[in-house]
């Protein structure tokens, strides 16, 4: 199957960035509506926005990067594995973190919702660092990228 974004490498590499400040972004403003009941509300609905923003960005950014090419270092190949792994888990815990956010937004529930959130979101932020380390590696020790050996799109 021919992925939408063949023959645009740089794309990932354009694209990662965005929802990585966005889902970071999300774990400030929550903390912003826990610290700061006066003003919980717009904290609370700017958050759900940095949230829905960039898990959508996350997977934007984990469809431009589907395997890398034969040509890339043995080690490189082990890399972009844990690399991809995380990039998944990171997608996964933001979706759930984001529909969590929105039941809450929508119901009246207890306190116990909003630190709830503030662990996901922690959860993620470690989970995008992880990731984040591995693709330095792959781009940095290893060369992989559009000016190296390249990601490829299947």
């Amino acid at each position: 199957m021919k992925s939408l974004f063949e023959g645009l490498p740089s794309l990932h590499p354009l694209l990662v960035h965005f929802p990585i400040v966005l889902l970071l972004m999300a774990l400030i403003s929550h903390i912003g509506a826990l610290l700061l009941k006066k003003h919980r509300r717009p904290f609370t609905v700017l958050t759900f926005g940095l949230l829905l923003l960039g898990t959508l960005g996350a997977l934007a950014a984990i469809q431009t990067a589907t395997h890398i090419s034969g040509d890339a270092d043995e080690g490189a190949f082990a890399v972009f594995e844990i690399h991809q792994r995380f990039a998944w888990i990171s997608f996964w815990l933001a979706s759930s973190t984001t529909v969590l956010h929105f039941v809450g937004l929508r119901k009246d529930t207890g306190a116990w919702i909003n630190y709830l959130i503030l662990i996901l979101l922690i959860s993620l932020s470690v989970t995008q660092f992880i990731t984040g380390h591995h693709g330095a590696r792959l781009v940095y020790q290893y060369g992989v990228g559009p000016m190296g050996n390249g990601i490829l799109i299947n």
